[in-house]
C-alpha cells in the first residue's frame, strides 16, 4: 500500500482546495508560495536524494533577495542575465523567481547548500568542458557578428541545446563534517516515479541507497565504496511546459561557493576541489563576455522601464548625487574592501555634504549596486573584471556562514556562564564516568 502523497495531490489541486492550510503552514511571500508550488507539480521531489516529503522547499539558485528597493534590484539582475541570453528561449526573461532558477531540496539540505555552502552541484568535469569550449566558440562567434556589422547583434547562445541543456551533475563537498557528521549517511533513490494529472499517484516502489562523506565526495556505504555517480535532473517540467534548470545560473552558484571557499581553505582543499574551482571560475569569465567595444548592453534602466511597463523610480536611475565615471570600483579589491568594511579600495567618491548611505543586507549600497550593474556590461573592462563585478552584484559581500562557528560560540557562552558553584561551564557528577 502506498503512502498518503500530499505533495502530489496538493501540488495539483485547485487553489481552493490548498488555499487555507497554505497560508497557515508557509510564511513565504507570494512570489515564493507560486514557485513552490510549480516545483511541487514540475520536480515533485528533491533534486538531490529523490525524497517527496511534504515539507520540501524552493532553493533559489541566483538569489538577489534584499529588503531594502528589493523590486529595483530584483529588476535590474533579471535584466542583466536576461541580456546575457541566460534564460530559455520561451520565457524571453530570466525571472529569479522563475523555476529555471531553483530545485527543491529538504529543509535541511537547503539551509546546507544555501546558507552554510558545505556542498555545491558542478557539472560532471566532462560536461564542464563541453560547455566551456561551447561558451567559447558562441563568444567567438559574437565577437565576429559584431566586428562584422559594428551594431548590436544579440549573443548567439541557444541554453536549450547541447551541452547545455540537462548535463549530468556532480556533488562536491566542502564541509563534509557539517553536512554529514560522525559517517552520518544519507539516502538517496536509485529510481523515481512523478504524478501525472489524470493518472494514479504511484505505488511505493523506490529503492534507496545510503551515502556518506569521504573527503569531498559521497561514497557508498558498503564495499567497495564507490562514489556517487553524476546524475541527470529528473522531473517532468516538459509536460507542464516550464523550462529546464538553468545550467548557467547554476554555474554561477557553484563558482560563488568554491570562491568562498578556496578564499579561505585554499591550502587544504584536495585537487578535485581545486580544479573544480578553477574550472567553474573560467565558465563564469565567458558567461560574462562581452566583445570588445560591444556598445553598453541594452542599458539596464531601459530594460527594467520595458520590462515595468514604463514605470520606474527615481532610485533606479544610473545617474546619482557625486557618482563619477572615473572612479570605477574595482570588483576584486572592492569586495575585500566591503567586507572588511573599509571603502577605501577602489570606492566612488561622494560630495561631502552627502548623507552616507546604509549598506544592504548584502553588505552593497545602492550606489555600489548601481556602479556594479554598470560594470557587469563594461566592455573596457576585461571579462574577469566583468564577471567580478557580475558576482558582486548578484550575491553583494555576503559569504556562506561557517558551518562550525555556531556550535562553538554556544559552547564557550555555556562554558562563561556563571553558574551555581565557583566555576561556570558543566560539571559531570560520578553517574557520567
Amino acid at each position: 500500500m502506498s503512502p498518503p502523497d500530499d505533495v502530489f495531490t496538493r501540488a495539483l489541486a485547485p487553489p481552493s482546495e490548498t488555499e487555507e492550510s497554505d497560508s497557515e503552514l508557509s510564511p513565504e511571500v507570494p512570489a515564493q508560495k507560486e514557485l513552490r508550488t510549480k516545483l511541487l507539480a514540475c520536480d515533485q521531489r528533491s533534486f538531490l536524494t529523490g525524497s517527496a516529503v511534504a515539507d520540501l522547499q524552493a532553493a533559489h539558485i541566483i538569489n538577489a533577495v534584499q529588503k531594502s528597493n528589493y523590486q529595483m534590484r530584483k529588476m535590474r539582475v533579471e535584466a542583466l542575465l536576461s541580456q546575457l541570453r541566460l534564460h530559455h528561449p520561451s520565457q524571453g526573461w530570466f525571472l529569479l523567481d522563475g523555476p529555471s532558477n531553483a530545485i527543491l531540496l529538504e529543509p535541511g539540505l537547503r539551509f546546507q547548500w544555501d546558507t552554510y555552502g558545505t556542498f555545491c552541484f558542478e557539472p560532471a568535469e566532462p560536461d564542464a568542458k563541453a560547455i566551456l569550449h561551447a561558451m567559447r566558440q558562441s563568444n567567438q562567434d559574437w565577437r565576429k557578428r559584431y566586428e562584422a556589422t559594428r551594431g548590436a547583434p544579440v549573443r548567439p547562445l541557444d541554453t536549450t541545446a547541447p551541452p547545455f541543456d540537462h548535463p549530468h551533475w556532480d556533488v562536491v563537498i566542502l564541509h563534509p563534517h557539517a553536512l554529514l557528521p560522525d559517517g552520518q549517511p544519507i539516502l538517496i533513490s536509485q529510481t523515481r516515479t512523478f504524478h501525472l494529472p489524470g493518472q494514479p499517484v504511484p505505488e511505493c516502489g523506490l529503492s534507496w541507497k545510503g551515502w556518506i562523506p569521504s573527503i569531498d565526495r559521497l561514497c557508498s556505504m558498503s564495499e567497495p565504496h564507490e562514489s556517487f555517480p553524476p546524475f541527470t535532473a529528473q522531473d517532468v517540467r516538459k509536460h507542464f511546459s516550464c523550462p529546464s534548470i538553468s545550467t548557467l545560473a547554476m554555474i554561477t552558484n557553484a563558482h560563488w561557493k568554491l570562491k568562498h571557499f578556496m578564499e579561505k581553505h585554499g591550502a587544504s582543499a584536495t585537487p578535485r576541489v581545486q580544479s573544480t574551482a578553477a574550472l567553474m571560475s573560467d565558465l563564469v569569465t565567458e558567461i560574462f563576455y562581452v566583445p570588445p567595444g560591444y556598445p553598453a548592453i541594452i542599458s539596464i534602466d531601459t530594460a527594467v522601464r520595458d520590462r515595468s511597463g514604463g514605470r520606474q523610480s527615481a532610485t533606479a536611475s544610473t545617474h546619482y548625487p557625486g557618482a563619477r565615471r572615473t572612479t570605477m570600483l574595482d570588483p576584486s579589491d572592492e569586495a575585500s574592501a566591503l567586507a572588511s568594511g573599509s571603502r577605501s579600495s577602489g570606492a566612488p567618491h561622494f560630495e561631502a555634504s552627502e548623507a552616507p548611505e546604509e549598506e544592504d543586507e548584502d553588505g552593497v549600497t545602492n550606489t555600489e549596486f548601481r556602479l556594479l550593474s554598470t560594470q557587469a556590461q563594461d566592455p573596457a573592462l576585461d571579462s574577469r573584471q566583468r564577471a567580478n563585478a557580475a558576482m558582486m552584484m548578484l550575491f553583494g559581500t555576503r559569504r556562506p556562514a561557517n558551518p562550525y562557528v555556531e556550535r562553538t560560540q554556544a559552547i564557550e557562552a555555556l562554558t562563561n556562564m556563571p553558574g551555581d558553584g565557583d566555576s561556570g561551564g558543566y560539571q559531570p557528577d560520578q553517574s557520567d564516568n
